[in-house]
């Protein structure tokens, strides 16, 4: 992850890296000791490699495969050696002879299966993408002043930027049949009541200002604005450390937590790009062209933490958490488990305690609007996006292996 971000990954782009290196990392397992049933590289089972050998050696033949494609030349630069000394560092901690030689085979043949099968996703596409001008409509929108999180170039900083990735709306899914397979009803409209809700409810809580958000929202709001992949990542790995899952086990569920993220950024832009609804930082300055009594405008408004350049319907990171959250309680059995979380940048240091999944998953959609940066519609229908994207991954991909009758 650390290299990834460093390399000019925005959390869009790390949930597709972090999926084909976690997927790749699973499919070297069980290509050693086939416990669950592969992903894409179904390669001889080979039980004389060395499985540690075989995770390092997926994990960087996706990674140095995949990090020229994104970022600048400085950031490549930056990136490319650390995930070099990385594995350099863990296959010191293998032997050597022939158990690490064959793993180190088995993991670059599955690195290679799952690049080759990513090729023609999509993800690099160029997509043109015209803003509205209408009400309801997304166009770029400014950052709050200062920034926050800050952002060290002055002309980055103020916001105002074309939307990003549009063209993943039309990759490749990891687990869904179309990018458009659960795509949701829409926005409210906007001379709804449900939209009068939502809008003043972000304008209340979501403000740089807000007198009305508490300090445990306002803690919410940044514990959360993490990146979806790195958040629940972490998650999946405290809680199997917790409840002692081994590591093809682990293998598995973090393959099912980041394959479903990445499919939540994937169905997330085809719905937002398909109903392309504004912000509420760009409705709360135009409430009075919305053609709804009940929503008063604040021309100077401005959303607590940085608003990402995308229209707003689904919250994707509501449909991250949402999918992330349905995997974790299929994986253990329940939703009803405790865990404790620190977050990381760029708001690092904050630990919460949660008693469920789902409780972690609505608090992390909570945390947007709170942020000012999503309506609650955005939310709730993005968390329930997210669930169905993760209970049809959890029940069908990634299996217990069934040995064949004899």
């Amino acid at each position: 992850m650390d290299a990834a971000v460093a390399g000019g990954q925005n959390p869009i782009v790390l949930s597709r890296t972090m999926a084909m290196m976690h997927l790749a990392v699973h499919d070297a397992l069980n290509a050693i000791d086939r416990r669950y049933e592969p992903y894409i590289y179904f390669g001889p089972v080979d039980r004389s490699a060395h499985a540690g050998a075989a995770v390092a050696a997926a994990a960087h033949g996706v990674l140095v495969a995949l990090m020229p494609d994104w970022g600048t030349p400085e950031e490549r630069a930056k990136a490319l050696p650390m995930v070099q000394a990385a594995y350099a560092a863990a296959l010191a901690r293998v032997p050597e002879g022939p158990a690490r030689a064959a793993g180190i085979l088995v993991g670059e043949a599955a690195a290679a299966a799952m690049v080759g099968a990513r090729k023609a996703d999509g993800s690099p596409a160029t997509l043109k993408y015209t803003p509205g001008t209408l009400p309801g409509q997304w166009r770029p929108h400014p950052n709050p002043s200062p920034a926050n999180p800050p952002i060290g170039n002055p002309t980055l900083a103020v916001g105002n930027w074309p939307a990003v990735l549009p063209q993943w709306a039309h990759m490749t899914p990891f687990t869904m049949a179309t990018p458009w397979q659960f795509r949701l009803p829409g926005p409210p409209a906007l001379d709804s009541a449900e939209y009068a809700r939502d809008y003043n409810e972000v304008k209340r809580l979501g403000g740089k200002s807000s007198p009305e958000r508490t300090a445990e929202q306002t803690d919410i709001a940044r514990f959360w604005y993490e990146g979806s992949p790195q958040g629940w990542s972490r998650i999946a790995r405290l809680v199997a450390e917790q409840r002692g899952t081994d590591d093809w086990g682990v293998a598995r569920l973090l393959a099912l937590v980041n394959a479903t993220i990445a499919d939540g950024y994937v169905a997330g832009a085809d719905t937002r790009y398909h109903y392309n609804f504004w912000r509420p930082v760009t409705a709360i300055r135009a409430g009075e062209a919305d053609g709804n009594d009940a929503t008063v405008a604040d021309p100077s408004w401005e959303s607590y933490l940085n608003t990402p350049p995308l229209p707003d319907y689904p919250s994707t990171h509501s449909v991250a958490g949402g999918a992330a959250a349905a995997v974790l309680a299929r994986f253990f059995g329940s939703d009803q488990i405790a865990f404790k979380m620190q977050c990381g940048s760029p708001f690092p240091g904050t630990t919460r305690s949660f008693s469920s999944f789902s409780q972690a998953s609505q608090e992390n959609g909570d945390s947007r609007v709170y942020a000012g940066v999503h309506f609650r519609s955005a939310v709730q229908d993005g968390i329930k996006l997210g669930d169905q994207i993760g209970a049809q991954a959890a029940d069908k991909f990634l299996q217990s292996h069934k040995l064949p009758m004899r």
